[in-house]
């Protein structure tokens, strides 16, 4: 009869406990559905405070409910009471929700919260938007990758959102997270989403310190993406400032290859010879891209400065000559090169420039020259 009494006992004991823990969850769950939602925090607080029904899964999934119910209730009535019940409270929903999981090892509770989290995910989302709008770029980002926490939930199979992953690359970027930027549009650039998506990692990888890396990045960009004229000139850019000028016209006379009748092309390849003091490959390079754009000014006003420049180049060595026969070759040599200078700025001129950087240029250049009576002529012709 002893062993009796105890095993009824133990099994009464069971049922009691049981009872309650239905019993406290169910009267949490009610006051919910009627809208009591300070009533339900009481409630649901002390039953994840303590000692025994913290344990419990049910406990924290209604704690988390309530967060949810009480968060998009306070949104859809811009109560902030509501929305604002616990301080995060979306992120205390999901810390809630996860801690149920924990504790449910069977799994069976993913199964109800499947559809919690979906909307959890959109609830974050929308947090995401609103905190980058106001420029709030850590709150987004920590919104955002909540959301990707929950889309990458195994139990969901969830179909990934490029939009999602774009923007918590971009908060990420705009918050100067340079590490969790690099990781997200890394993400993005492996599967190929976007020109722009390759763009920002390769600035990321720059105000990193990791040049390498970015070069790597755009070599790989231009494999990936037909339209790449962006990342071909943020290449040759790279290459240029990083002294290797004869790299930089590789990657663009493959471009060229690619591309023959991009004007822009041959327009910047005319700019890294300029720079490099390379004149006449300059001026090859410029003519043929008029074959594209015939009134453009700038090519113009480039070209008259390469025939400028050489013009001075040769002046310049007639001071290291002691044979007045050769002084005399080089200065013919240099007035043809002025003599041209000029033809290529009368012709700039005869199609009545407009932009006031242009304008600027020639002026400058005529000047330099001596022509002071063009100068104002051209700056009285567009007063």
């Amino acid at each position: 009869m002893k062993r009796l009494f105890i095993l009824i006992f133990i099994v009464y004991g069971c049922t009691v406990s049981s009872s309650l823990k239905k019993s406290r969850v169910i009267s949490l769950y009610h006051l919910i559905e009627i809208g009591k939602y300070e009533d339900a925090k009481v409630v649901a607080d002390e039953m994840v405070e303590g000692e025994t029904s913290l344990k419990w899964s049910n406990a924290w999934y209604a704690r988390g409910y309530l967060c949810q119910t009480a968060y998009s209730k306070g949104m859809s009535k811009n109560d902030p009471k509501l929305y604002e019940l616990y301080p995060d409270q979306l992120y205390v929903a999901w810390e809630s929700y996860e801690k149920a999981r924990t504790l449910d090892g069977g799994r069976r509770m993913e199964r109800h919260l499947a559809p919690k989290y979906v909307l959890l995910a959109n609830d974050f989302q929308r947090l995401g938007v609103k905190n980058f709008e106001k420029e709030n770029y850590i709150a987004s980002l920590r919104a955002f990758e909540h959301a990707l926490k929950i889309e990458l939930l195994p139990f969901l199979s969830l179909n990934p959102d490029t939009l999602l992953a774009y923007n918590t690359a971009l908060a990420a970027y705009e918050s100067k997270n340079w590490k969790k930027a690099i990781k997200y549009f890394g993400r993005l650039h492996n599967y190929r989403h976007s020109e722009n998506a390759t763009h920002l990692l390769f600035n990321a990888n720059l105000f990193s310190g990791d040049t390498a890396k970015a070069e790597k990045v755009l070599f790989e960009g231009i494999g990936f993406y037909n339209d790449h004229e962006k990342l071909v000139f943020l290449l040759t850019g790279l290459l240029y400032n990083d002294s290797r000028p004869d790299e930089a016209i590789k990657v663009i006379d493959k471009a060229i290859a690619e591309d023959p009748d991009n004007f822009r092309y041959f327009y910047n390849k005319g700019l890294i010879f300029q720079k490099t003091g390379r004149y006449s490959d300059a001026i090859d390079t410029y003519i043929k891209s008029l074959k594209f754009d015939q009134d453009n000014l700038r090519v113009y006003a480039n070209i008259a400065t390469c025939f400028y420049n050489i013009g001075v180049a040769y002046e310049e060595s007639t001071l290291k000559l002691t044979r007045n026969d050769e002084v005399k070759k080089e200065r013919v040599k240099s007035k043809k090169a002025f003599r041209s200078a000029l033809s290529w700025l009368d012709s700039a001129i005869a199609k009545q420039p407009q932009r006031e950087e242009v304008i600027s240029k020639l002026s400058q250049l005529y000047m330099a020259m001596g022509k002071t009576d063009k100068t104002k002529l051209l700056l009285m012709d567009n007063e």
